[in-house]
């Protein structure tokens, strides 16, 4: 391996051993300047470098990963000290102590920024969005679907409350309120909840937050996207340049850089935040189902303290019934989840209502009381039934006043006001 300059090791060439001469073939598009060494560098139509009057120092340019830069020049220490080509055809070295400096320029062809203000911000509807502790949030009219509006149910059986009531006792015998909340809370979601959840009680602002919910709500692709962008973020916080450091020698994958300029972009005109992101990085790429929103909404505005959660995310007779077990425990005829459910309760009185405007043998009707029964009766926290009383409330959307006011106080909805 040879260096660019006699005094620094800072940017090294990989020798190519098997470097056929062919490639003396390939035309020279544009020649590179490093002005701070002196030197200066052939750069060919396949991505291939030489430098000038050193013909034995060179090596193959790549796309930058992380689409900050264009292009990466070789080097024997990428994820410690590269060189770059920049989108305005700049020399940049990037070190992990120092970040981006320029250095020199490119006589090339301007390169075609791909990410070049892909972010826009996206149009809020006033008029629909999850009602929350912190207020009313609208949602992006990209994901909106007024159709749709309901969650999901949240409910565990009684044994369940006073495990976690047993569990969540001081030594005094008094109950630790926290503690309880967070177990009932872990009874009470299912599991893709509890991953958005603790997204947002581990996550220090609203760029990590950001980069782990892709993760979370997106597919495999969006997965292995999150985890190296996390590792990015852990290692260089929110200095967008060094991200290319930190992925030297992974395969260029546009959705990734697309996730970083969407990010970096955004970051100057405000504060990050999921929704922005996920409208500029592609709706379709993630599940933002409304019961989706109503979680996600819900857990960022309570910062993952589980009472206010449970609050805004599982409906205002979840939030009666919690209440109820701090003040009466579990079980009996005063307590939660015992005799006098609030939630069972109001579930039944939804199927009455249902059977006065559709009549007992109407398939909804009997659909939905056959469910509330399998709930009553102790089917588990994660069982069909939850998803079936959220299907069958969005069937029931325009049924009366009289339907629309119980479901109101069971089922969690996205609220809408025209």
């Amino acid at each position: 391996m040879l260096t660019i300059s006699k005094t620094t090791s800072i940017l090294i060439f990989t020798l190519f051993i098997l470097f056929s001469s062919s490639v003396y073939a390939q035309q020279p598009v544009g020649r590179i300047f490093d002005q701070v060494r002196n030197q200066s560098f052939i750069l060919y139509d396949n991505g291939f470098v030489i430098q000038d009057g050193n013909p034995a120092n060179r090596g193959q340019t790549v796309r930058d990963p992380s689409g900050y830069m264009y292009l990466m020049l070789p080097s024997t220490t990428p994820n410690f000290n590269a060189f770059f080509i920049d989108w305005n055809n700049q020399l940049v070295q990037v070190d992990r102590i120092n970040g981006a400096n320029i250095v020199g320029y490119c006589q090339c062809p301007q390169p075609l920024n791909p990410y070049a203000r892909i972010y826009q911000p996206p149009q809020y509807n006033k008029n629909v969005g999850v009602e929350t502790a912190n207020g009313f949030h609208p949602l992006p009219n990209q994901i909106v679907d007024v159709n749709k509006p309901y969650g999901n149910v949240m409910i565990t059986s009684e044994q369940k409350a006073l495990e976690c009531y047993q569990q969540s006792l001081n030594i005094d015998g008094t109950l630790n309120r926290d503690k309880f909340g967070n177990c009932m809370i872990q009874n009470l979601a299912g599991d893709k909840e509890l991953e958005i959840l603790n997204c947002v009680k581990n996550s220090q602002n609203s760029v990590e937050q950001t980069m782990c919910m892709i993760g979370i709500l997106g597919g495999n692709r969006e997965k292995q996207i999150s985890q190296k962008l996390l590792e990015c973020y852990n290692a260089y916080g929110t200095d967008y340049s060094k991200y290319a450091l930190c992925l030297a020698g992974t395969n260029s994958d546009p959705q990734l850089a697309k996730l970083i300029s969407c990010i970096e972009q955004q970051s100057r005109t405000g504060q990050v935040s999921f929704m922005n992101t996920a409208v500029c990085y592609g709706v379709q790429n993630l599940n933002l189902n409304p019961e989706t929103q109503i979680i996600l909404e819900c857990a960022i505005a309570s910062g993952g303290e589980p009472y206010t959660f449970a609050g805004c995310a599982g409906g205002q007779l979840l939030s009666r019934e919690l209440d109820k077990c701090l003040t009466y425990g579990v079980g009996g005829q005063n307590g939660c989840f015992g005799k006098n459910n609030d939630i069972i309760k109001g579930l039944a009185a939804i199927g009455q209502a249902l059977n006065i405007e559709f009549g007992p043998n109407n398939d909804l009707t009997k659909t939905w009381n056959n469910t509330v029964n399998d709930i009553k009766n102790g089917t588990g926290e994660n069982h069909e039934a939850v998803k079936i009383i959220r299907n069958v409330s969005n069937e029931i959307e325009r049924a009366n006043n009289n339907v629309k006011k119980e479901l109101k106080k069971v089922v969690p909805k996205i609220k809408i006001t025209f």
